[in-house]
């Protein structure tokens, strides 16, 4: 296919990316996400505080989680009644787990054996120590190559790079045409799941989006007419474009083949059409074998989307077309320090499935704008620190409510409950308790100091509780407008706050104590309060 001319793309934007830039330069779509309050510029509180407000969101995510929960369960029952034991969730997910540890294990070895094999096939792989080398590698290719439009299947390695920002800010239109990352993309917003990138949007604020966009009345209710006219949008732009670039779900080693999984047809043309095709991948992506690769698959989809497996399940390995180039980015960006650590080194084990954050309680009430930095869920809260510092990931672990319930839907076995403890180890050694909790851990170290406050705490609450078992925001009136009663009345404003006892569970203690010779020692933890 014939590249087309750098100097007439911009004076003939197709429909995709004239919706997306409109009247405004690639630079200040830059500057519009940047100022969106969802992106992960934006300081946490203000993100968190966008995020309880937004009723929409989590009204979506309630409806989502149990249907998940459901069909992922069901997925994997039929799975085991038609083949049997062995293809159970327990037994596939240790198979699978075996099959990262020892890729982990052997990285320098299986990397090695990739690039040969891929380049005997025809592809040119990179290996990128950071995201700014990546993204250096793959702008000087578009300034080679004249490329002045890219389309892009949806990849969170693309993400963690920042790789949009990057090449606007240097004049190339990046476009999304994964359905959700545009609809995103169109709101200058970040994906808020690793899977499905506008879970937190009904389709009422979908169409809306699209009918500002495209100038024409498109429908908030008919979600087949949204989605004919996102490929009407984009039909031109695969044409066009001199650049596709996607993920990989999987890199294999045995014949430098890459695995793509999807559930729309974005995803081949990506690869297919443009005359340059990229692969972002991170190091963590690579299998030793094909067996390996389906293992995963057996896994990926029924985790993520409770689905049997994905529409499309795609495996490349060289160009396309003998006038075509594929290229490899393989991408660090941290993981070699992960893999350096004995405890955090697990966490490569991830696919990405977004298990973990499906079965989040905080996460269904926040999103993942608010809950992640760009890789949202538990396993956002621990890699986080690894690619974009530690600062970035201290306000989103504050979430976690050590439930354990990720680790037990992982579908390779990640220790995410005592990571996430790990990282806010690390977090509080940088930079200390909050004030807050460091008054009430040093009164908890003090029994008489504690038992006092909570006495006093039990006799002030009674304008709050009204005597009840809970603090609930009707309760307040004009005490919630007081500075140091309003972030209580903002918490009890979607849920009741449980009120302090009234009488101390020592008392309770002592007076059983009193009644029964105890025969073996009595552990009380703070959970039993």
């Amino acid at each position: 296919m014939e590249q087309p001319q750098s100097s007439s793309q911009h004076d003939t934007l197709q429909p995709a990316q004239a919706a997306l830039t409109g009247t405004l330069t690639p630079q200040q779509v830059v500057t519009e996400e940047q100022a969106n309050t969802t992106h992960e510029h934006q300081p946490f509180e203000a993100r968190l505080t966008h995020a309880l407000h937004d009723t929409n969101l989590q009204g979506a995510l309630k409806r989502f989680a149990p249907n998940w929960r459901a069909s992922r369960l069901q997925v994997f029952q039929q799975e085991q009644e038609a083949y049997g034991d062995a293809f159970s969730f327990a037994n596939l997910r240790t198979q699978l787990r075996q099959a990262k540890d020892d890729a982990i294990e052997h990285q320098e070895e299986l990397l090695a054996r990739f690039t040969s094999q891929a380049e005997a096939a025809g592809a040119i792989v990179y290996q990128a120590r950071t995201a700014e080398d990546a993204n250096r590698y793959i702008y000087e290719l578009c300034q080679r190559k004249g490329i002045e439009l890219v389309v892009k299947a949806k990849t969170m390695a693309s993400e963690e790079i920042e790789l949009n920002a990057y090449l606007e800010e240097r004049g190339i239109t990046a476009i999304e045409t994964d359905l959700g990352e545009w609809v995103a993309q169109l709101d200058h917003e970040r994906p808020s799941h690793m899977v499905m990138p506008i879970i937190h949007k009904t389709r009422q604020q979908v169409g809306e989006t699209l009918t500002r966009a495209t100038g024409r009345e498109i429908s908030r209710e008919d979600v087949g007419e949204q989605v004919a006219v996102i490929r009407t949008e984009h039909r031109k732009s695969f044409l066009t474009a001199g650049m596709g670039v996607s993920g990989a779900n999987a890199l294999i080693a045995e014949n430098g083949t890459v695995m793509m999984t999807t559930n729309e047809g974005n995803g081949r043309l990506v690869t297919s059409l443009p005359p340059v095709h990229v692969v972002i991948a991170g190091c963590d992506k690579l299998l030793e074998t094909f067996a390996d690769a389906m293992t995963q698959l057996r896994l990926l989809a029924r985790s993520a989307t409770g689905q049997a497996m994905t529409s499309y399940s795609t495996f490349i390995t060289g160009p396309s077309a003998p006038n075509q180039e594929m290229h490899i980015v393989l991408l660090d960006n941290g993981r070699s320090e992960m893999r350096a650590d004995p405890h955090f080194k697990d966490a490569l084990r991830c696919i990405r499935c977004a298990a973990c954050a499906n079965i989040c309680p905080p996460y269904q009430q926040v999103g993942g704008h608010a809950f992640g930095h760009i890789y949202s869920g538990a396993i956002g809260l621990v890699v986080t620190p690894f690619h974009h510092g530690l600062e970035a990931g201290a306000g989103p672990q504050s979430l976690c409510v050590s439930c354990n319930a990720c680790e037990t839907v992982c579908p390779v076995e990640i220790p995410l409950p005592s990571l996430i403890l790990d990282v806010r180890h690390r977090v509080v050694e940088k930079k200390g308790l909050h004030p807050i909790k460091r008054i009430i851990f040093e009164a908890m170290a003090r029994p008489w100091l504690f038992n006092l406050g909570a006495r006093l705490g039990s006799w002030g609450q009674l304008p709050l509780t009204w005597g009840s078992h809970f603090v609930r925001s009707r309760y307040f009136g004009p005490l919630g407008k007081l500075p140091f009663l309003k972030g209580v009345a903002d918490q009890a404003r979607w849920r009741s706050l449980p009120a302090l006892a009234s009488r101390p569970c020592v008392t309770g203690s002592r007076r059983a104590a009193s009644l029964i010779v105890m025969t073996s020692p009595l552990l009380l933890r703070v959970s039993c309060m």
